[in-house]
């Protein structure tokens, strides 16, 4: 599987996982960085996806700014954004946060990884 196809999976797992928690602020952390591996894996729906989950809970957002993930990522200030929250958590971080919580990180979906994070989005937008 690509590396960003991988993050991609890995960071909507956790989103999901925050999400339940009602952990709202890291959700939308793991949301941000889901959406830019889903665009840059070739996910477009899926970043759009965490991106409007995202805005739902803040309107405010730096991503408002933006038709979508990739046009944020053309953006300076975005990409700021961004490597701030690459900081909050690598994939590398990622992959041992769901090995502690004994979720296989690179356990294979039963759908493509796109189809099955939008699964995974669709609860959280739900609930």
């Amino acid at each position: 599987m690509h590396d960003h196809q991988l993050a991609m999976l890995m960071f909507v797992r956790l989103a999901m996982l925050s999400h339940r928690k009602k952990q709202i602020i890291g959700r939308d952390k793991f949301l941000l960085l889901a959406a830019v591996a889903a665009s840059r894996s070739g996910w477009p729906e899926v970043a759009d996806r965490c991106r409007l989950l995202m805005l739902e809970s803040n309107p405010k957002h730096m991503l408002h700014r933006f038709d979508s993930v990739p046009d944020a990522l053309q953006s300076e200030d975005f990409q700021s954004l961004n490597k701030q929250v690459e900081r909050f958590c690598s994939p590398e971080r990622a992959e041992l946060l769901l090995s502690e919580l004994q979720i296989d990180p690179h356990a294979e979906v039963a759908t493509s990884p796109g189809e099955f994070c939008l699964g995974l989005l669709d609860i959280c937008k739900s609930s």
